[in-house]
């Protein structure tokens, strides 16, 4: 059977790792959204839309989404909030509209204790929590996984569980975000939150545990 996932947030760097690995595996049927127009994913189906305003029309015959999307570091305390807060809770309003069967949610570690974030990181991850909260009180299937410091080093398909934004907490691979968003749709984890560094646990026994 086949699993249309939508991908919102698909032309960021988590973003393109989620869509690599999906494009991968035949299972799974693509749709990405965007707001730069003129993109092209091939194998993929695109959808323009701004998170900002209405995107509810690209849920139309999808089960799964996976929200990649995350504001940039310089765009302000604004896109934050309307970015890493308000769309994600819209995100949860249209795919329980839509009948969608699970949202996926990448995060940030730093969500579980904005107050111990640098200044720089504070209002981020105050953010990340209220959208994550908003998510977990609808009633969607959630999954919200949240890693700590990003690298773009290749995956090797283990990580770290843990729940402490530590200051020297070993990076995590992108595509690792990616693989794990992913076992997540394919393992049918339900209804957890899942913070995680660079590791050496098996994703698919540490999503499980």
């Amino acid at each position: 059977m086949t699993t249309k996932v939508l991908l919102i947030g698909a032309t960021g760097r988590t973003g393109q790792a989620c869509a690599d690995l999906l494009l991968k595996q035949p299972e799974f049927e693509v749709t990405a959204l965007v707001r730069r127009h003129g993109y092209a994913l091939p194998g993929a189906k695109v959808v323009e839309a701004d998170l900002t305003g209405d995107f509810s029309h690209a849920f139309q015959g999808i089960t799964h989404v996976i929200y990649a999307a995350g504001s940039a570091e310089s765009e302000g305390a604004a896109e934050e909030e309307q970015i890493d807060r308000d769309a994600v809770a819209r995100a949860a309003e249209h795919a329980l509209a839509y009948n969608v069967q699970k949202l996926v949610v990448i995060s940030s570690l730093t969500a579980y204790w904005p107050e111990r974030s640098g200044d720089a990181l504070r209002h981020y991850s105050q953010m990340k929590r209220e959208g994550d909260e908003r998510v977990i009180a609808s009633d969607i299937d959630y999954v919200i996984l949240r890693p700590g410091p990003l690298s773009d080093s290749p995956g090797v398909g283990k990580i770290a569980l843990t729940e402490e934004p530590l200051n020297a907490a070993p990076p995590v691979s992108r595509q690792d975000v990616a693989w794990a968003a992913i076992e997540a749709i394919k393992l049918g984890i339900s209804r957890k939150v899942i913070g995680f560094v660079g590791g050496g646990v098996p994703i698919e026994q540490a999503l499980r545990a």
